[in-house]
Parts: structure tokens; C-alpha cells; sequence
């Protein structure tokens, strides 16, 4: 009879556990259509040759947007063979590492709360909080769903440990931080969690289950804690706008920590940013206060032996540590994100407010399907492209310049120039000190041929913080001019500190193509091109230096390339067709390739050549 009930339990289990992942997938149904979002998606994925090319060395050796992060890099890049630039894939996949982490949930929250049906409301309540969007919606942030699942893994293993006392379990919660770790850093907060679990599952810790066993948990730690503040200040996340001193610090950290708990219990008007408060003294007495009322409430729980609440809180707190911004990084003081793993302490500190009987969970768990799956379900909409994501952060923070200037180069790259510069001129107005915002209206002028306003733009941005894209911009502007001294300049200066640096290179390389020095010409395209191997212009650019030197043959290789990555790239057939009459080859097909996709040069040679 126990061997039936035991079958039966745990093919009811099996059952609920397949109706949550059927009803996560169509409270996210929305994100099957969204597109990737400008920020990180491009740098991380779209345009990233390692993951194209599956470089496994590149993802050990380099960092990406600031994070030390392998195992997550193989992830994307095995999304990226599977999906290729198709966002659904991409989604679908950030998805069930989002129910994944739900069913480790469940186990985690039953090995710690001894209650199956509040496990399943921890894991409801996990799922399908709408704090949760930005990180399933978000394809680049995928390291986040991926370091979870693997720090899920290693506190089950480690709570095994406890209980079974059996070796192994320890051996696979050491791997599993490992795994973590390696992809995200944000890992590193892993050991403390192992403290909080000792003293929620052994009734007297020793000194060697405190420390001793920790060791190497905390040398992994330490040793990559490390490394991600070279990533970080290397990639310029190191935010020093935002470098307040200590005590400022302090208190805007308790003022976070409000606002995660707030925005768990109240999910309404969530936002990709959280500008700081403008109020500052005000904002720091409160999260002085909060300090004052977390300690309170830790003494007071643990004095009362409330071990599970007091877990719950704590492991709350020591997942938020790393973005409290006590080491400054970004430009806003929370972010949704951030919540992802935190999130389950303050579901365990709900599931044991609840009253043990059935009914009650079971009501909690419908009402918080129906409420958070209601308030998901429209969040994840925001997330539809880049630009009803930034207007929905305008409509909640009219005054983020952060967002105007992400809205203006969004409109940018979409050559509704209008709009842009309406939205760049709204983040320069904002804040007449951000270098970006001048930056990118600097483009903008640019790309419409306003080559004064654009130099003025670049200067600025220059004269605010040595930002090496507004120097590559300036460069490009000097090329155009054919002030080739001054854009070589920009150029060369940029190179000194990021030799591989693919658009500085490009500029050189075009500049030493027009004055005909075509050997160095020949050398900047090739760096060009082993650094950016996927782009058709600079073949193109590359294959007519070719053709200069008389080297047909490779001019008509790297031709075919450029065409092959492009099959509408029109002045590409032109310049075939060109190459092979200097071949003696049959130029008529690709002459009237480029003709018919209206590149109008190619209409006398066709004519010539192919009567």
C-alpha cells in the first residue's frame, strides 16, 4: 500500500509539475514574437564572432560586457547554432531554463521548508513573478538563468550533504558552484548561502562544517570576485557618477532593499530602470532606517529560534549583496534582475507566514497564479523590441536620460532621423554633462551629412571623458572630410590602448586605401577582418585594394565573400563584374545582379559588355 501511495504522490507531482511549465510557457506566450533589445544583445550574441564561430578557448580567455562568464558564452553559443539570428529560438531556450529553475525551486524549498504544497507555492510564486520578466525576456541576460540553475543544483547537493552526510553530495555541490560561477560571477555569494543552510538544517555545527568545508568555496570565490572588478572597471562598468562615499553608500544600499521587498509584494509600474532618488538625504535616512529594522528583526528571529524565517530574510540579503552598489557599477540604483534568485527568500519568508493548513496554501497558490500571471503576462508584452521597451521606461521616468538617449539611438538605427534627434536632444537636455547623449547625436549628424554639428557633438563628448567610440566617431567624420591627418590621428590614438579595436582599424585602413598606400592599406583590412569576419563591406573594401594591386584573384575571392554574406549587396556584383573583365571571365550575370538591385554604375558596363 505505501509502495502505491508513494507512486501516486509522485505521479501527482509529475502532473503539476507539467501544468506549470504549460501554464509559464502562456503566461509568457508574448515573448514569441519579441525581438532582441539593443542593450547587450548585439555585443553578446548578434554580433559576437566567438559565439558564431563557437571559439570554446575565446569564452576562457576573454570577458564579454564585463563578466568572466564560459559556461554562459557556451550556452549562447550553442543557441546560436541551433537558432541562429532567430529571436523565438533564443526566447524559447531563456524559457525553459526558466522552468527549469522553477522544478530545482520546488526541491530546494521542500528539502528546506519539509511542506510540499508550500514548495509548490514557492515555486509558483518564482515563476511567475513579474519581477521575473526582465530576466527571461531579455536574451542576453540568459547568464542569469543559467548561473541560477546551477546554483540551485549545488544548494541541493549541499542540503543532501546535511542531511545524508554522505561525501559525494559535497564533491557535486563544490562542482556545481564551479559551474555557476563560471556563468555569472554574481555566484560568488555562494559560500554564505552554505552558512545559512548549516544553521537551518544541523542542530550544532561544528567547526569544521563552518569553515573547514568552506575553504574551497572560498578561494573560488575570492579568486573570481577579483576578476570580475578588472572585468568590470576594464569594460568601464566601474560607474564612479555614482562612487558616493561610504556612508552614502550605506544608506542607499537600505533603501534598495526597501524597494526589492516593495516591489516583490507591490509589482505594479516595474520599470529596465530605477533612476537614483532625487531626494537624497531623505532617501538615506530611510535606508539608514531599514538597516536599523533588519538588524532588529534578524536579533529578534534569531533569539527566537525562528530558524526557517530567519533563513529566508538572510538569504535575501546575501543575494543582493554584490548590486547594492557598495562597489558603484551602472547607472541605476535597483533593477529587476536583480531579484531573480533573491526573490526565493522572501517566498520562503511568505510560505511560512501562511497558516499550515491545505486550503490556505492552496488558495495562495491559485491567487498567485492568477495575479502575478495577469501582471506577467502584460509586462512581458513591454518587451515586444527595443523601442516599446525604452518608451515604457520614458512613460514611468519622463526624465531618464538614460532611456531618451537609448530611445533616440534606437529611432537612429532605424533611420527615423526625426525622431532621434527629438529624443538625443531631450537626453542632452536632461543632462548636459552626458557624454553618450552627445555621442550618439554626433552620429546622427553624421549619418545626415551635418559634418560641423557632428565634430561639435564628438568634441564634446571627448571633452567630458576620453570615450573611445566618440574618437572613432570623430575619425570617421575627418575621413569623410578627407582631413586624413586628423582622422588617422583619432584613430592611431584609440589603438594605443585597444589595439583591436575593428572600427579604429577600419578607419586607417580606408584612409591609407585613399592615399594610396596600399600595403599598410592591406594590412589594417586584414586585422579588420580577422577580428569582424562577418561583415561584407570590409571584404569589399579589402577586395578593391586587391584589385588596385592587380591581384584579381583575390579580389574576386573576397568578392564572393562579401556577396555570399550579403546576396543584395549591390556594388559588390558591380565590382565582380568589373574583376572578371579584367579576367577575361563572363561579367553578365553579376552586372545585372547589381543593375536590377539598383546600383546604377553598373548600367554602361552591362551595356558594354553585354549586348
Amino acid at each position: 500500500m505505501k509502495m502505491t501511495a508513494k507512486k501516486s504522490l509522485s505521479g501527482t507531482t509529475i502532473l503539476y509539475g507539467c501544468l506549470l511549465a504549460v501554464l509559464v510557457l502562456i503566461v509568457y506566450l508574448k515573448l514569441f514574437s519579441a525581438h532582441f533589445i539593443s542593450w547587450d544583445d548585439g555585443d553578446v550574441l548578434l554580433n559576437n564572432k566567438d559565439v558564431h564561430q563557437f571559439d570554446i578557448k575565446a569564452f576562457f580567455t576573454n570577458y564579454y560586457v564585463g563578466n568572466y562568464a564560459p559556461i554562459s558564452m557556451i550556452g549562447f553559443a550553442i543557441d546560436w547554432a541551433l537558432f541562429k539570428g532567430s529571436a523565438f529560438g533564443h526566447h524559447g531556450m531563456s524559457l525553459l531554463f526558466h522552468i527549469a529553475n522553477g522544478f530545482l525551486v520546488y526541491y530546494l524549498s521542500h528539502l528546506v521548508l519539509k511542506d510540499k504544497l508550500k514548495a509548490l507555492l514557492c515555486a509558483v510564486i518564482f515563476c511567475f513573478h513579474p519581477l521575473q520578466v526582465e530576466t527571461v525576456a531579455w536574451v542576453s541576460a540568459k547568464n542569469n538563468l543559467v548561473y541560477s540553475l546551477f546554483f540551485l543544483l549545488g544548494l541541493i547537493q549541499y542540503s543532501k550533504f546535511l542531511i545524508v552526510q554522505q561525501r559525494k553530495y559535497f564533491i557535486y555541490s563544490l562542482l556545481f558552484f564551479v559551474i555557476s560561477v563560471l556563468s555569472k560571477p554574481s555566484a560568488i555569494c555562494f559560500p554564505l548561502c552554505l552558512l545559512l543552510l548549516d544553521y537551518l538544517l544541523k542542530e550544532k555545527p561544528t567547526l569544521q562544517s563552518i569553515i573547514i568545508n568552506k575553504i574551497p568555496f572560498i578561494i573560488i570565490a575570492i579568486v573570481l570576485g577579483i576578476a570580475t572588478i578588472y572585468t568590470r572597471t576594464e569594460d568601464k562598468f566601474i560607474n564612479q557618477n555614482h562612487a558616493y562615499a561610504i556612508h552614502e553608500r550605506i544608506g542607499y544600499a537600505g533603501y534598495a532593499i526597501l524597494q526589492y521587498v516593495y516591489k516583490f509584494l507591490i509589482p505594479i509600474n516595474l520599470s529596465v530602470i530605477y533612476p537614483y532618488p532625487q531626494n537624497k538625504l531623505l532617501s538615506l535616512l530611510i535606508g539608514y532606517g531599514i538597516l536599523l529594522l533588519l538588524f532588529f528583526g534578524c536579533y529578534t528571529l534569531y533569539r527566537a529560534n525562528k530558524k526557517i524565517l530567519l533563513f529566508g530574510l538572510l538569504f535575501f540579503i546575501v543575494n543582493l549583496l554584490l548590486v547594492l552598489q557598495f562597489i558603484p557599477f551602472g547607472e541605476v540604483l535597483t533593477a529587476d534582475r536583480y531579484m531573480y534568485l533573491p526573490i526565493l527568500g522572501l517566498s520562503w519568508l511568505i510560505a511560512c507566514l501562511i497558516p499550515a493548513k491545505d486550503n490556505y496554501v492552496k488558495i495562495s497558490i491559485a491567487a498567485v497564479m492568477l495575479i502575478f500571471g495577469s501582471l506577467t503576462f502584460m509586462r512581458a508584452s513591454v518587451w515586444k523590441n527595443s523601442i516599446s521597451l525604452y518608451s515604457d521606461i520614458i512613460k514611468k521616468y519622463p526624465h531618464s536620460f538614460v532611456a531618451l538617449n537609448s530611445l533616440g539611438a534606437e529611432y537612429m538605427l532605424n533611420k527615423n532621423y526625426d525622431m532621434a534627434l527629438r529624443y538625443l536632444n531631450a537626453a542632452i537636455n536632461e543632462n548636459t554633462d552626458y557624454y553618450k547623449g552627445y555621442y550618439n547625436r554626433g552620429l546622427l549628424f553624421a549619418q545626415t551629412d551635418r559634418m560641423k554639428n557632428a565634430l561639435e557633438d564628438f568634441n564634446r563628448a571627448i571633452a567630458l571623458k576620453h570615450y573611445s567610440k566618440a574618437y572613432v566617431g570623430r575619425a570617421n567624420v575627418y575621413y569623410t572630410m578627407k582631413d586624413f591627418p586628423k582622422a588617422m590621428q583619432d584613430a592611431e590614438f584609440v589603438l594605443k590602448t585597444e589595439p583591436d579595436n575593428t572600427r579604429a582599424n577600419y578607419v586607417l585602413a580606408n584612409c591609407y586605401d585613399d592615399l594610396n598606400q596600399l600595403d599598410k592599406a592591406l594590412g589594417y583590412y586584414n586585422k579588420v577582418i580577422a577580428k569582424s569576419s562577418e561583415n561584407p563591406l570590409y571584404y569589399l573594401r579589402r577586395a578593391i585594394v586587391h584589385g588596385k594591386m592587380q591581384q584579381f584573384q583575390l579580389c574576386l575571392q573576397d568578392l564572393d565573400t562579401s556577396t555570399n554574406l550579403d546576396a543584395n549587396f549591390a556594388e559588390a556584383y558591380y565590382w565582380k563584374g568589373v574583376v572578371k573583365v579584367n579576367l577575361k571571365q563572363n561579367p553578365c550575370s553579376d552586372l545585372k545582379k547589381a543593375v536590377d538591385l539598383g546600383f546604377s554604375a553598373a548600367q554602361q558596363p552591362l551595356a558594354t559588355y553585354c549586348r
